[in-house]
């Protein structure tokens, strides 16, 4: 909560000092820019410990999910430049991918279950920074939020919602006259949403489970993001960047609306992307 009272009010103070300087001071720049990544997504919840009847289903545990796939990304977005200040928004949303979810046991109908599930996942964000030891290195901070859904062919549907403040820092080196080779860190605070609908009949018997298995529960993350890129000019009026970024949030504190829900004790998001990105400059 002060991390985020912090950003929060450094945001603001930053936004209005950005759009109140002087008449003297330069004019704002604007940049925009598209973009397209390929993203291996991971995310996964842990068994959830004694939340099948007394059998001997999987132990009485229901297994740990995961939704596995590599993504393939549009994004949209732009920078505005000010004296050394910038603000940048952001807007990315995937194509649909696959992915199958099967638990196996002499138990269930047919020997196992498996269940095939199909999912998209779309981020925003919004950055406030300032460019210091001349333009090479910069520190910013921002806001974002993402959604990762999925619907599956046995009637489950999961959603999960991330949104949260982060700050960080990137240095950039210029190579000769060829381009710009640029790192970045960051670290986020999120909040996470996971809502989750279990409605197949081979896991809502009385017979078959201990507890409620549908998810209406709240989490908490704090995490490192890393990046690489390298960014360099076509001609006058159009750049480009490729880039490669890790992120991984463990989300833990789970906490369910319903006090007699079993939860996972954690649930874990995993990112690797490359990302192309075109820069039009106007």
């Amino acid at each position: 909560m002060r991390f985020s009272v912090f950003v929060v009010t450094n945001l603001a103070a930053s936004l209005i000092s950005l759009f109140s300087l002087p008449a003297v001071a330069s004019e704002m720049s604007f940049t925009p820019r598209a973009s397209i990544s390929f993203a291996s997504y991971d995310f996964s919840q842990s068994e959830r410990p004694n939340a099948l009847a007394p059998t001997t289903i999987n132990n009485n545990d229901f297994p740990e999910v995961k939704f596995d796939v590599t993504f393939k990304i549009l994004g949209v977005g732009g920078t505005f430049f000010k004296d050394g200040y910038y603000l940048d928004l952001l807007f990315q949303k995937s194509l649909d991918e696959e992915d199958s979810f099967t638990l196996e046991d002499p138990l269930l109908p047919g020997g196992s279950f498996s269940e095939t599930f199909e999912g998209d996942r779309e981020d925003s964000s919004i950055t406030f920074g300032k460019k210091v030891l001349d333009n090479r290195a910069g520190i910013y901070l921002g806001y974002k939020a993402g959604k990762s859904q999925a619907s599956g062919n046995q009637g489950q549907d999961l959603s999960f919602k991330e949104k949260g403040f982060f700050i960080g820092s990137n240095y950039s080196w210029p190579v000769r006259d060829k381009g710009v080779l640029s790192i970045n860190v960051a670290f986020a605070d999120l909040d996470g949403d996971l809502k989750e609908d279990v409605s197949n009949p081979a896991f809502a018997s009385p017979a078959v489970l201990a507890a409620p298995l549908d998810i209406d529960a709240t989490s908490n993350a704090k995490g490192l993001s890393y990046g690489i890129s390298w960014s360099a000019r076509i001609n006058e009026s159009l750049s480009y960047s490729i880039g490669i970024d890790s992120k991984s949030y463990t989300f833990e504190d789970v906490k369910d609306k319903n006090p007699d829900t079993i939860t996972s004790d954690e649930f874990k998001e995993d990112f690797l992307s490359t990302t192309f990105s075109l820069y039009f400059i106007l």
